[in-house]
């Protein structure tokens, strides 16, 4: 086994997928995204998912979308960047569904004269103004062409900037993308897709959806608010979520979803000396930490070029059950953590998974959940578990 190393767990992923498409039977195509090298889990995950309900796929580039037909040939696979009008070849070798973000996209497309019998998703700008059209006329007018052209209209889709939790961004944005598609007949459309994952499992199916697409939540995280407590502070919000919600009229949110998820992700790693510490000396760059006492450090092959970030927020790792604080400052590619007298060197060390939650890393790092299992996922070693074929 290598120094530092990412278990992928199959059976996991597996059993997300069919425990989310069992959850909402309403939806009738279940978009799974995995852009981002399937958010550092890689595309060996792409057959696992395929299996157990998940049958339309999205990615971010022709890179990506190459190396996930190296896994899976078949299943239908949107690009949600606009590919190159000179590598439409390309994509039509890896049998891509095509996004049209404007009319000078659709226009070169057309002009393009491409045999391939391209399947597309028109991208509307409901109002988090990256990709997508604007223009209700202008919609028209693609749908328009593309219904002329040898090519398929079979979607059209947004993507919300906020979870709409209490504030009223989300309601706006989704009567935005009605107004703009007022001149379609979206029952006409096969795929219709709004929403993200915590779209999915905070608000109600919109009667004009179709689809849904999903990222964090298929790798195995329940993102459906929690309930407030009943402490001053969570009453104060508990407040202020009331008085939005009858103020701008807002949608139903769904919170604490019954929805069994779980992680498919490890981080692990060896350790690669014990030592003892005196009292008084120092600990890594800077000799930023000093020892408040005769202490026992295991250093570990792990730092920033592993994916976990430079800052040390009272991070910790675990080892054999119990969490043991790290010290001193991360370095490229090592870490020190305060152990105990039990600590050996043959030891596996746990930094994501077990009893360090993906939240809990968060905090660590001041990193992004998505930007934590990417991170991870591409800059270690990744050992596929497939518990089916023991």
């Amino acid at each position: 086994m290598t120094d530092t190393y990412v278990e992928i767990n199959l059976n996991t992923m597996a059993q997300n997928a069919r425990n989310i498409v069992a959850k909402y039977p309403e939806y009738g195509t279940f978009i799974g995204i995995v852009k981002g090298d399937a958010y550092g889990h890689g595309y060996g995950i792409v057959n696992a998912l395929y299996d157990n309900g998940i049958r339309y796929f999205a990615v971010s580039s022709m890179e990506e979308a190459a190396a996930f037909r190296r896994e899976n040939a078949e299943a239908p696979l949107l690009c949600l960047e606009p590919v190159a009008i000179d590598r439409l070849d390309e994509a039509a070798e890896l049998k891509l569904t095509l996004a049209i973000p404007d009319t000078d996209y659709m226009d070169a497309l057309i002009e393009s004269k491409c045999a391939y019998p391209f399947k597309l998703h028109i991208q509307i700008d409901s109002g988090f103004n990256r990709l997508g059209f604007k223009d209700k006329n202008e919609i028209k007018q693609a749908a328009d062409r593309i219904e002329a052209s040898p090519y398929t209209l079979e979607g059209v889709y947004q993507h919300y900037a906020t979870a709409g939790i209490f504030d009223p961004y989300y309601d706006a944005q989704q009567e935005r993308f009605r107004e703009l598609t007022s001149l379609l007949d979206l029952s006409q459309i096969p795929l219709v897709h709004l929403g993200s994952g915590i779209a999915l499992m905070a608000h109600k199916k919109p009667d004009i959806a179709t689809a849904t697409r999903m990222g964090l939540m298929m790798y195995g995280y329940n993102i459906s608010p929690d309930s407030y407590g009943s402490s001053p502070k969570d009453r104060l919000r508990a407040a202020r979520d009331k008085y939005y919600q009858k103020k701008y009229n807002l949608s139903e949110v769904i919170r604490d979803v019954e929805l069994e998820l779980t992680p498919a992700m490890t981080f692990k790693c060896r350790i690669l000396q014990l030592k003892e510490v005196k009292k008084g000396e120092h600990i890594g760059y800077g000799a930023a930490y000093t020892a408040e006492e005769d202490i026992k450090i295991a250093v570990l092959p792990v730092g920033y070029n592993n994916g976990i970030g430079h800052q040390n927020n009272s991070r910790v790792v675990e080892i054999n059950g119990k969490l043991f604080p790290v010290v001193g400052e991360i370095g490229m590619n090592m870490m020190c953590v305060k152990v105990d007298a039990d600590t050996k060197l043959t030891d596996t060390v746990t930094l994501l998974g077990g009893r360090i939650t993906l939240g809990m890393f968060s905090r660590f790092s001041g990193m992004g959940l998505a930007e934590i299992m990417l991170g991870v996922g591409k800059n270690n070693p990744r050992v596929y578990i497939d518990e089916s074929d023991e």
